[in-house]
Formats: structure tokens, C-alpha cells, sequence
């Protein structure tokens, strides 16, 4: 009688290391997660008769992944009730218990995170302290072995994912930086500096300068709603209209009629998703007038002989609406020595240790008393303001900072 007994032990081992092998198997040869699960339904039923069973498991939310002999499959389990529970739990029939169709509940934890949880049930009441001394510890093990290998699975999805996304965002910032003027002029008509930090390595924030011909420019500043990928996609379509609609249709078009085609193009190409703040400036050097349009976007501050002025007149952001309420433009006779300062709102609304702004009225101070430099070193000593202003305090959002000196 005890050489049957060690012959059914030793039977039982020899399934249970064969089982065991098949799922370390499928594990190192990289099976699919629901491969896997498949591998781990089939031990559970024919190797150690399991008659009903519940598998939850977390990737994004928690999940039911495998369920059989089960009444309503999973849509009964009390998930919250669920992750109250940190170690192996029999069931007491005799109380009312939310699980109460299960004998046997196993966490599997790994490093102090819960990664799922084991749902067991159909042992009868007679063969459940034979289970437990033959097969809990086994079935543990598997429970083990599974989660971790799916574990590794998601975190590896992860890691795939966010070094895909890093590479689609570096060549993203490459395109980027290919919308910002590279050579920007100073000269005896006119000085520009740019300025760019974006808070993240992608951005929707975009200045730029062009020349129409000998006496006329085009100089403007944008900024995207949202960030990313998106907001400098939508840019990068921005700018190419702007540049193709300058370029080759200037002559057929008034600045409200070239902003009321980008407002068009915004709409087109975000789908209302997206907005555009924007100001755009058109200067003739022969008669010194700046036509602009203001659509929702940063008032610019111009500063002659110590007075300050905002560029308000305009409209709301483009995207918003398919046509423009009350667009206007504004015309302005440039005096000699004319500063004009465009910005987004990085610049004004970073905060310092007191969580007060910079705002507009201290960039318009710091404009005044740096007035006497060139626009580039002008642009380094607000930085430096600002910088000094924030103290530890990151940046809240991408800042570009366009600045003009009309001689």
C-alpha cells in the first residue's frame, strides 16, 4: 500500500516538474502573453484539476485575463475588495464572504507591487487540506512564474514604446528647429534676435522673419495649444502656409486676408482639436508704416523714447472659428530707434518661489532698462531677469522671444 502511495507521489511530482517545464518553456521562447495563458489554463485544468478559475492581472487597468467554470465569467468580481487582499486566503464557507464562489484566493507580488491574483475554486470541502499540502505551493509557483514573465512582457512594450516615442520626438525637435530662421539680420535698417527654450524637447512655439523684397518684411510669432508632437506638427503646417502664401501671393492678399487663410488652414488641419495665438507684423522701410494683426496672442510691447505701447488690435486665435469675428488690423508710423518685443507666454507667466508671475509689466521694465544693448544681448539680459526672477522654478510652458530694433 505505501509503494502505490510513493508511486502516486512520485507520479504527481513528475507531472507537476513537467508542467513546470512546459510554462518555463513557452517563457523562454518568448510565447505571446495569450499564448502563455493558454499554456497556464491547460496545467491548471488537466494537471491539477482545477475545476473553476479567475486569473486578474494589471497591465494599464485590472483585468480578468483567464476565467473558466465560472457563473457570469468575471463580471461579478469586486476588483476594489480584491486588492485588499496581501497573502493566501481560504475561504470560509460558512460566512458570507464577497468571493464566496472561490475556496482559494493567491496574490502574487513582486517586489511589494501586486501584479495579480489567483482565483481558485470547485475543491470540495473534504479534498481541501489534501490540496493544499499536495498542490498549493506548486500552484503558487506558476502563479509566480506567469506574472512575472507577463510583467517583463509590459514593462518591455514600455521600454519599446517610450524609446520609439523619444526617437519620433528628437526628430520631431530636428524639424523643429529647422522652422526657426537661422540667420536672422542686423544691419543700419534694422536689428532681430530670436530666442528659443522649449520646456520639453517638442513644442508648438515658432518665430519667424521674412523678406518680401528690398523694402518690405514679414515678422510674426506663434504659439500652438498643447504640446508635443502634434502641436509642432500643426506648426510646421502653419509655417509652410505662411511662407508658400508670402511668397507667392502677397501681392493678391491683405494681412487680414493672409490671417483669415491661416485661420482656414488651422481649422482644416487641427479640426477644432487645436488653437493658434499669433501676431503678425507687415513693415514697409520706404514709408515706415507696420500694418499688424494681433489673433489672440501675447500683446507685443513696443518701446520709443521710454513710452511703452502694446499691439492689441486684432482678433481671437486662430482655429476657433471658421470665420473671424471682428478681425482688424492696425497701422503704425515706426518713429527711428523703435524697439518692438514679441514673446509667448513662458516668458510672463513663470513664477518664483511666492508662486507671483513675471507677467508682461515686468518684461516691459526689464525691455526700458536694457533698451541700450543690441537685441541679442538684450534677449540674454531678460533671460538672465527672468531666470533670476524664478530662482529654482522650472519654466511652465515653451518660451520664444522675438525682438525688432527699427533704426
Amino acid at each position: 500500500m505505501a509503494l502505490i502511495e510513493n508511486k502516486d507521489k512520485l507520479l504527481i511530482e513528475r507531472q507537476k516538474l513537467n508542467a513546470l517545464l512546459e510554462i518555463t518553456n513557452a517563457v523562454n521562447k518568448n510565447y505571446k502573453v495569450s499564448e502563455l495563458i493558454v499554456q497556464f489554463e491547460n496545467v491548471m485544468q488537466n494537471y491539477i484539476g482545477i475545476k473553476k478559475l479567475a486569473f486578474v492581472n494589471k497591465r494599464d487597468s485590472w483585468k480578468c485575463i483567464l476565467n473558466y467554470g465560472m457563473k457570469n465569467h468575471c463580471n461579478d468580481l469586486k476588483i476594489k475588495e480584491l486588492l485588499k487582499i496581501d497573502g493566501t486566503l481560504i475561504i470560509n464557507k460558512n460566512e458570507n464572504h464577497v468571493f464566496d464562489q472561490f475556496d482559494i484566493i493567491l496574490p502574487v507580488f513582486h517586489k511589494e507591487k501586486a501584479l495579480s491574483y489567483l482565483l481558485l475554486g470547485g475543491i470540495e470541502e473534504d479534498e481541501m487540506m489534501q490540496f493544499i499540502e499536495t498542490h498549493l505551493g506548486f500552484v503558487q509557483t506558476l502563479a509566480n512564474v506567469v506574472s512575472v514573465a507577463i510583467e517583463t512582457k509590459n514593462l518591455a512594450k514600455e521600454l519599446i514604446k517610450k524609446k520609439l516615442e523619444e526617437k519620433d520626438m528628437k526628430i520631431a525637435a530636428e524639424m523643429q528647429k529647422l522652422l526657426l530662421p537661422a540667420n536672422l539680420p542686423s544691419n543700419h535698417l534694422i536689428d532681430i534676435a530670436g530666442t528659443y527654450i522649449a520646456k520639453n524637447m517638442v513644442s508648438g512655439d515658432y518665430y519667424d522673419f521674412i523678406r518680401i523684397n528690398k523694402n518690405e518684411y514679414i515678422f510674426c510669432i506663434a504659439d500652438v495649444s498643447g504640446k508635443g508632437t502634434s502641436a509642432a506638427m500643426l506648426m510646421s503646417n502653419f509655417q509652410a502656409t505662411l511662407r508658400a502664401n508670402v511668397k507667392y501671393n502677397h501681392a493678391n492678399l491683405t494681412l487680414k486676408e493672409l490671417v483669415s487663410e491661416l485661420n482656414t488652414s488651422v481649422i482644416n488641419a487641427a479640426k477644432g482639436e487645436k488653437f493658434i495665438t499669433f501676431f503678425i507684423g507687415y513693415y514697409n522701410e520706404s514709408n515706415r508704416k507696420l500694418k499688424y494683426v494681433n489673433a489672440g496672442h501675447n500683446f507685443p510691447i513696443l518701446l520709443h523714447k521710454g513710452e511703452i505701447k502694446e499691439l492689441q488690435t486684432g482678433c481671437t486665435p486662430l482655429g476657433v472659428f471658421e470665420e473671424l469675428p471682428s478681425l482688424e488690423s492696425k497701422v503704425l508710423t515706426i518713429e527711428p530707434n523703435t524697439i518692438i518685443v514679441c514673446y509667448t507666454d513662458g516668458m510672463v507667466e513663470v513664477e518664483n518661489e511666492l508662486k507671483e508671475q513675471f507677467e508682461s509689466e515686468r518684461l516691459a521694465k526689464g525691455i526700458l532698462a536694457n533698451s541700450c544693448l543690441n537685441m541679442s544681448e538684450m534677449n540674454k539680459a531678460l533671460f538672465r531677469e527672468v531666470n533670476k526672477f524664478k530662482g529654482e522654478n522650472d519654466y511652465p510652458d515653451d518660451t520664444a522671444l522675438l525682438s525688432l530694433r527699427i533704426i
